[in-house]
């Protein structure tokens, strides 16, 4: 179901406890997680019960395997598995891409243990969690265009962040909403009048939500005074006052000196 947006699968032995590391490197862009975040990160199959197992990941992952030396307190729930189970790990839906991206860049880690069967936990307050196969339903349920949309909707943002993060936002909200429309023209739409009403209605709240966005964008860069450069945000005032103290303590020749320079260059 998710081939294209995982990697070959790595077979691994997991015969002794581990802690296996997912990491966003510093050279990929905010923006690309967007479209990442709406596919498992990770998906893991039991194949052996020496043990071994059978891990896939996005590309633009990297993933590390340490020997378990955290204690259990750092992992949450575990989730035992046997042969031909397996798990897969999501973003948590109504998570903002750029939490999730922060939490990745840190690395975001689970732990296999092989004393009991074999049992798996994600480390504790993730913005992720994993998914047992036999019961991820996300495929199961309304698009997951509308719930995107209506995850967006009902973000609260913070609207004292960078310009940056702000930019992140506005890319997913346009992203969402491109899908709205092209979820509107495509065949699931029209065969499904109640779900296609549904995302005529959100589309253009998100809208709203994206236009007053931009507005704060915009008010970041915004001029004080148009009579001024728009990177120009000294005192004036407070300029010819620091320049009449370098006047007044600088000697007579270099103040004239000072003078013929600027009449020069006029």
């Amino acid at each position: 179901m998710f081939l294209q947006y995982l990697n070959e699968p790595m077979v691994l032995d997991a015969e002794q406890a581990s802690v296996l590391t997912l990491t966003l490197p510093s050279d990929i862009s905010d923006f690309i997680v967007l479209q990442a975040m709406s596919a498992p990160l990770l998906e893991l199959i039991v194949l052996d019960s020496r043990p071994k197992i059978a891990i896939r990941f996005q590309p633009l992952l990297e993933l590390t395997v340490n020997p378990a030396l955290s204690p259990n307190s750092q992992f949450g729930k575990t989730i035992p598995r046997t042969v031909g189970q397996g798990i897969r790990m999501y973003s948590r839906i109504g998570i903002a891409p750029k939490c999730c991206t922060d939490e990745l860049r840190s690395g975001v880690s689970f732990k296999l243990d092989s004393s009991h069967g074999l049992n798996f936990a994600l480390q504790t307050a993730s913005k992720f969690e994993l998914i047992p196969l036999e019961t991820d339903l996300r495929a199961l349920y309304e698009p997951q265009v509308l719930q995107m949309a209506k995850a967006l909707l009902a973000r609260q943002y913070d609207y004292t962040i960078s310009s940056e993060a702000l930019a992140v936002h506005m890319a997913e909200i346009e992203q969402v909403r491109a899908e709205l429309h092209a979820f509107l023209r495509g065949d699931f739409g029209i065969c499904h009048p109640s779900l296609a009403q549904e995302a005529a209605k959100l589309e253009p709240l998100l809208l709203k939500k994206c236009q007053w966005m931009f507005r704060i964008y915009t008010h970041m860069f915004e001029r004080p005074n148009y009579g001024r450069a728009s990177n120009d945000v000294e005192n004036i005032d407070k300029s010819l006052r620091k320049l009449e103290c370098y006047e007044l303590l600088a000697s007579p020749e270099l103040v004239e000196m000072v003078k013929r320079l600027t009449e020069d260059e006029m």
